[in-house]
């Protein structure tokens, strides 16, 4: 049901005051009147809405109908590379000025900061700058505009961003875009989508002239392609002005091109392509049938949209039931109506098996569709499926309220890219209620058959490259559709399970012993008869919603060696169903329930998490309840997905990024005998009998549990089923800590040239560092900065006047168990031939950060903290990791002293003895993997 929320959160929302027997869908959809909407005389048009989520920020969007469809062969790939010239400098904002001028106010290039190119449009965003100075405010509108019309695009800027581009391409180059490529001429019919992507021909990227460059930049970046959209906490009326005011300026393109939208031909006959690659493990078929869909305003396109949706959903609701029971011969199925390209839909019909069942698999998911084309769906999965869709309707229209100034700016860019409405929440709302109880199953079922039409069938399949490959031909795909077409299939059998509750008895709960109130974080603490230990906040960040975390200590580290395998298996339990119920009861069972729960061992703690929507929180404690005493252990289920193990191990491919891992993993365990490689070894030690022990070791006791719970749920009512649930569990009244395990990390600098197979030519570099240390706030929150001020330089240095890497990774934090620790890891990839080279260049600038911090950078890092502050301090998750740290470590998370003292009063001298403290002491694991010898 996530596709329907942001479905109804993008597409269409509704007005108060519908009725089923008023509704006219020849009606369009109204615009929402809060967005305040206008076309300059130039062409240009704007959308303007106040929103204050997030508060005092202002998100600024340039909506371009512009894209790769629109070059010609000698400009292929430079739509996406003028995007990238945006932020090298324009007529008031030189250089990277740009991005320097939005980082000081706290704003994050690559976060906040950002652009995409496709095939039909290109999108700008400046997203949560604080806008509460109104200078601020004119400066971003002045950015908006300059990118309109005012790039330099000068040519020592054009070179140096060739090799970034080049880098991009290299990042992306894996197995599904080389794919992609192959398919690409039958996918689109040889027309222009074929020989067009958003990235282009690197040889005319590296070779272009600027003057072809330029041209495009004045053919397409005009007025009448360009809109702006600006949804934040201000003043419209006072915005209109400006933007008014600003952008009438820019003058029309006098004799504009044509925007025309590509057309792909028909193909009468039904065409067929196989793509291979070294890198790819399964075959996967497609079969694709393209419809011409233009978009429009009507409420009977939207509630056509409805119906789609419900055959989507539950089509591929059959496909998961016959994985869930097992033994099929496909490994995924999905079926699908969805957009396609611009003015054009597509019914996708797609599978993934091994090479041996790929016939098999074919014949098993299209008989599954053509049982629907004779018999139809039935009418308790239509009626299940409307009844969840209206549930969550009602749990949207609650955290609608809570809609960001993004979320907003990402729903008129449908508007204008699209010419559709951009409804009120309300609207939608209330239309989705109107029409959803309306379609029948007659014609969702009806969609089946219209999907499959002669016309425009295009079959692809992806296979591993190798000799004596055997896909089925098109000939054969096109035999087992007639041979299943001729079939007089069975119906579908409706099994679901009539009035089946989670649990056949209610507990007997225990009773709250002790109550206490913890007000620096307005939490209430339960001391309950059975020794367990609940924390309790209210929050309505999420609206309509209870979340769950059940902490104890002890995990992994309690163990011998010898049962790692079967205690990492413990995680299966999640696959196995809960109580009497088998995975595909319990699914059902579960259909229009929210609630959910999860088992995980870690290695210094065991946890349950759940949560659910406020209607369904007596099933969400249930299933704590159930994880604690009633588990599933289902040895048939465990049997089959060790199976699969095995399998994948007989199918292993040299997929590149698997052989990192793997190798990556080994290098940082050195010889940690706790760790364990994914081979036949490991999974012959894997035992379902003392996997199931471990797992009645680790939840049998809920005495040793803390249970942490944040929602909007009235004291009252949680409190009951705390009682009923919690308090019902077994308790032993026994604590237990975890063992403290050795550090196997390679001491000193350790530097390894990996050489392994694969089919780009890509370099990546890895440097993984290591330090213990006191445990200090001090200390931690200036390792933190230190590593987003690398950040900055990294991207100013290496990939900005180096050209050398696309992007750069930085990620510095701390663990507190079993010993506090600092971490920084450090990674890229590049052209091979230049990763030696890269990576010195990053050691350069450990060096010279250890002997000079620009106050600049500072700043800048320390502004983008105070942002984001206090929007951390608005989501569940913060405050579950703040209630954690109160109880484990005795910290107040809140406190100033924690975070905020310590920004206010931190100096450059500081974070350069940061840096000398850990670059000086840490351990260091220095890898380039580098693309074996052919």
């Amino acid at each position: 049901m996530r596709k329907f929320l942001i479905f109804i959160l993008t597409g269409f929302i509704s007005f108060s005051g519908f009725s089923q027997n008023t509704l006219d869908l020849t009606q369009e959809v109204p615009f929402d009147k809060t967005i305040r909407t206008g076309v300059l005389p130039n062409g240009l048009t704007y959308y303007i809405k106040h929103n204050e989520i997030p508060k005092d920020k202002t998100s600024f969007y340039l909506y371009q109908n512009v894209g790769a469809v629109l070059e010609s062969d000698k400009q292929n790939g430079l739509a996406h590379f003028l995007e990238h010239m945006a932020f090298n400098g324009t007529t008031h904002f030189q250089g990277n000025s740009v991005i320097d001028w939005l980082e000081k106010k706290g704003v994050k290039f690559g976060k906040e900061i950002n652009a995409y190119t496709s095939t039909n449009e290109t999108v700008y965003n400046l997203s949560e700058v604080p806008s509460e100075n109104e200078k601020v405010i004119d400066s971003c509108l002045l950015i908006l505009s300059d990118w309109c019309n005012e790039l330099s695009l000068t040519d020592e800027e054009i070179d140096a961003e060739r090799n970034v581009i080049q880098e991009e391409w290299r990042q992306r180059y894996n197995a599904n875009y080389r794919l992609e490529k192959q398919l690409k001429g039958v996918k689109y019919n040889n027309s222009v989508y074929s020989k067009r992507d958003a990235l282009g021909s690197m040889d005319v990227v590296k070779n272009f002239k600027y003057r072809a460059l330029r041209d495009f930049y004045h053919d397409w970046y005009r007025t009448d392609l360009q809109a702006i959209g600006i949804v934040g906490d201000f003043d419209v009326d006072i915005m209109e002005e400006k933007v008014k005011a600003l952008f009438s300026k820019i003058s029309a393109i006098k004799n504009p091109k044509e925007r025309k939208y590509v057309t792909i031909p028909d193909n009468e006959k039904t065409l067929y392509k196989v793509a291979t690659d070294k890198e790819v493990k399964n075959v996967g078929l497609t079969l694709e049938i393209r419809q011409f869909y233009r978009k429009d305003n009507s409420l009977a396109q939207q509630r056509e949209n409805f119906v789609h949706t419900i055959f989507n959903s539950l089509m591929n609701a059959r496909y998961k039931e016959a994985i869930m029971k097992g033994k099929t011969s496909f490994k995924s199925a999905r079926a699908l109506y969805t957009d396609f390209e611009k003015n054009y839909k597509a019914f996708n019909l797609s599978l993934s098996a091994n090479e041996s069942e790929v016939e098999n698999a074919f014949k098993a998911v299209y008989t599954e569709l053509q049982r629907v084309v004779q018999h139809g769906f039935t009418q308790g999965e239509i009626d299940r499926l409307k009844s969840k869709m209206l549930q969550n309707n009602d749990i949207w229209l609650q955290r609608s309220k809570n809609s960001s100034s993004d979320s907003y700016a990402k729903s008129i860019k449908s508007a204008y890219l699209d010419g559709l409405a951009v409804p009120s929440h309300e609207f939608s709302y209330n239309f989705a209620k109107s029409v959803i109880p309306t379609i029948s199953k007659e014609e969702v079922s009806a969609l089946a058959k219209q999907y499959l039409t002669e016309k425009n069938r295009v079959f692809t399949i992806t296979a591993p490259e190798k000799e004596n490959l055997q896909v089925p031909t098109l000939k054969q795909i096109q035999s087992i559709m007639a041979e299943v077409e001729k079939s007089k299939l069975e119906p579908y059998v409706d099994q679901f399970p009539v009035d089946m509750a989670l649990l056949d008895s209610i507990p007997e709960g225990g009773k709250i012993i002790s109550e206490k109130l913890i007000k620096d974080f307005k939490a209430v603490e339960w001391q309950l008869s059975n020794g367990a230990k609940v924390v309790y906040k209210f929050s309505n960040a999420q609206k309509g919603h209870l979340e769950l975390n059940a902490v104890s200590q002890g995990g992994a580290s309690v163990y011998d060696i010898k049962d790692i395998p079967s205690l990492q298996a413990v995680s299966l339990v999640n696959r196995f169903g809960i109580g009497d119920l088998d995975p595909l009861t319990y699914s059902k069972v579960m259909a229009d329930n929210s609630a959910k729960s999860n088992v995980s061992l870690e290695t210094y703690n065991e946890r349950i998490t759940a949560s659910a929507s406020t209607k369904d929180i007596e099933s969400m404690f249930q299933l704590v309840y159930m994880r604690f005493e009633t588990p599933r252990f289902d040895e048939a289920k465990f049997n089959e997905l060790m199976t699969g193990n095995y399998n994948s191990l007989n199918n292993a491919v040299q997929n590149p990024n698997t052989v990192m891992s793997n190798t990556y993993k080994t290098l940082v365990a050195n010889g940690d005998p706790r760790y364990f490689e994914f081979d036949k070894a490991y999974l012959d030690q894997i035992n379902f009998n003392r996997m199931k022990e471990i797992y009645g070791e680790r939840f049998s006791n809920a005495s040793d549990f803390t249970f942490y719970l944040i929602g909007d749920v009235p004291f009252n009512t949680v409190k009951s089923m705390v009682e009923k649930y919690i308090g019902a569990l077994e308790g032993e009244d026994a604590k237990e800590t975890y063992n403290a395990l050795d550090d196997y990390f390679p001491k000193g600098l350790n530097k390894h040239r990996v050489e392994i197979p694969m089919e780009a030519p890509r370099a990546m570099v890895v440097i993984k560092m290591e330090e213990n240390v006191d445990y200090n706030r001090e200390t931690i929150v200036h390792h933190n900065i230190l590593g987003d001020i690398l950040n900055i330089r990294f991207i100013e240095n290496i990939r900005e006047k180096e050209g050398g890497v696309y992007t750069i990774s930085v990620n510095a934090r701390d663990v507190r168990v079993p010993t506090s620790k600092l971490n920084m890891d450090i990674s890229f990839s590049c052209d091979p031939n230049n990763a030696e080279h890269l990576n010195d260049l990053v050691y350069n600038e450990l060096k010279q950060i250890q002997k000079d911090v620009k106050q600049s950078d500072l700043a800048k890092v320390v502004e983008n903290l105070k942002k984001t502050r206090p929007l951390m301090t608005q989501s569940n998750s913060y405050w579950m990791a703040t209630l954690e740290a109160y109880y484990n470590y005795d910290e107040n998370m809140m406190a100033p002293e924690y975070y905020d003292a310590i920004l206010d009063k931190v100096t450059t001298e500081d974070i350069k003895k940061a840096a000398q403290n850990f670059f000086n002491s840490a351990n260091t694991l220095d890898i380039i993997f580098l693309p074996k010898a052919k």
